[in-house]
């Protein structure tokens, strides 16, 4: 009868999960705080007795050995004692703490404590850095998505370039906006008849909305310059033009470029972005908010009013600014990026594909029913560009779809999703995105479909 009950546990052992050589059910669970990975100093000293002074770092030696399974493996030394190892496992709402010495699922031991207490120094700690969910191969240890360095300084812990946009659970996803298309009117495709006397072309000059520190939307430049002996190309640029020193005779002006360069003013007025300042109240915060996201929405809709007259115009630039301060009386010809500004509408689109292990949702854009991939460097915030063809920039359908290029810009415009927490915790983002726009499923196997 003994013997039964013994091979009966010896079963239950063998089914169950095993880390570092103990069963998971034996290791000590340290709950945190609601929706994170975050451990509290009360929460830990709630599950002991035990208690390190005032100094709990003091006299406590601590070297990362591995990080392997998603397990990190501690070597800890204290004072005048021989050194032990101390095992981290963080799961979605707790941490799974073991050693090699004491510790069980009902007893935090000396080592572990003072190991947790020492990174708690700050009476927290985030363990966020250490959560990755079914990235671990249980026969080889290994991760497809993980590249784990460990050395002097302790463990580094990256995403392998290929999977930028790894998804973890309660990763931040985009909230997807009501869209409200604006109309477009249509165009003449001839283009506009040049006045050699009054070379007028137009820039879309653009920056990145983080990096720099005078800020601005996208909007648009009048520029003068003059043409090679081919009358086809640009020779120098003269200058750009701006509203309060604009030297132009409106009667030499066609109707459009007129218009256009209304618009133009009126874009450079309110695209520099305004930022909090330190010690700002909430109320002025929140104003500084309101005032960007208005004229944001105001700039894109200039955009769709300008771009029927802009796709006409035979000479069109880019121009990357690095910052408001950087656009000067004469516009530098070698920054200076041919473009054409194209009236068709691009549609995103979304692909799910099954990868084996993981989902990947990637986004692209359609063009007359036609697929196009993104060209990173050819995104300005309502503008987007294709890898095929960079030249040619496409004004989104409306303002919420720059949200959502640059989301997933930042994440080389595609997903992965391990298939082991894809249900409960990223399909509810997939059927959002169904319901605003197009997406297309590739399955890997004709059976077995999620």
């Amino acid at each position: 009868m003994k013997r039964r009950k013994q091979r009966k546990e010896e079963l239950i052992m063998a089914d169950e999960m095993m880390l570092a050589g103990k069963p998971k059910s034996q290791f000590f669970k340290l709950p945190f705080e609601n929706k994170t990975r975050i451990l509290r100093l009360n929460v830990l000293d709630s599950h002991t007795e035990l208690r390190a002074g005032n100094r709990p770092y003091h006299m406590v030696e601590r070297k990362v050995l591995s990080f392997k399974k998603g397990i990190l493996t501690i070597r800890v030394k204290l004072e005048n004692e021989p050194p032990v190892k101390v095992y981290l496992k963080v799961e979605y709402d707790h941490l799974l703490v073991s050693c090699n010495i004491d510790t069980d699922e009902n007893y935090l031991g000396r080592y572990a404590y003072r190991t947790l207490r020492a990174m708690l120094w700050n009476e927290y700690h985030d363990f966020q850095q250490y959560y990755w969910p079914e990235c671990f191969n249980e026969a080889t240890g290994r991760s497809r998505y993980l590249e784990v360095i460990c050395d002097r300084y302790g463990v580094d812990i990256r995403l392998k370039k290929e999977f930028k946009g790894f998804f973890r659970p309660d990763d931040y996803f985009l909230h997807i906006s009501e869209r409200k298309v604006l109309e477009r009117k249509n165009v003449n495709d001839v283009l506009a008849t040049l006045n050699p006397e009054y070379l007028i072309g137009y820039c879309l000059a653009n920056t990145d909305p983080v990096r720099f520190h005078s800020n601005h939307y996208p909007f648009l430049i009048p520029y003068s310059f003059s043409l090679n002996a081919d009358n086809k190309t640009v020779k120098s640029f003269t200058g750009f033009l701006f509203e309060e020193d604009d030297s132009i005779e409106q009667s030499e002006l066609s109707e459009n470029q007129t218009e256009l360069n209304s618009i133009c003013y009126e874009m450079k007025k309110i695209a520099r972005i305004q930022f909090r300042e330190y010690g700002d109240s909430d109320e002025r915060s929140d104003e500084i908010d309101d005032l960007n996201f208005s004229n944001k929405r105001k700039i894109f809709e200039l955009f769709n009013k300008a771009l029927p007259m802009l796709s006409t115009q035979p000479f069109t630039h880019y121009l990357f600014t690095y910052g408001m301060r950087n656009i000067q009386k004469r516009p530098m010809k070698k920054d200076m990026q041919v473009a054409r500004f194209s009236v068709e509408v691009p549609l995103l689109n979304f692909l799910l594909s099954d990868k084996g292990d993981y989902y990947e949702l990637k986004l692209r854009f359609k063009v007359k029913g036609k697929v196009f991939h993104f060209c990173e460097d050819r995104i300005a915030m309502f503008f987007i560009g294709s890898s095929s063809n960079p030249t040619v920039w496409y004004l989104l359908e409306c303002e919420p779809d720059s949200r959502v290029v640059l989301f997933f810009s930042r994440k080389n415009f595609k997903i992965q999703v391990p298939k082991g927490y894809y249900k409960e915790h990223f399909k509810p983002y997939v059927e959002e995105i169904k319901k605003h726009y197009e997406l297309e499923i590739k399955y890997k196997h004709r059976h077995g479909r999620d």
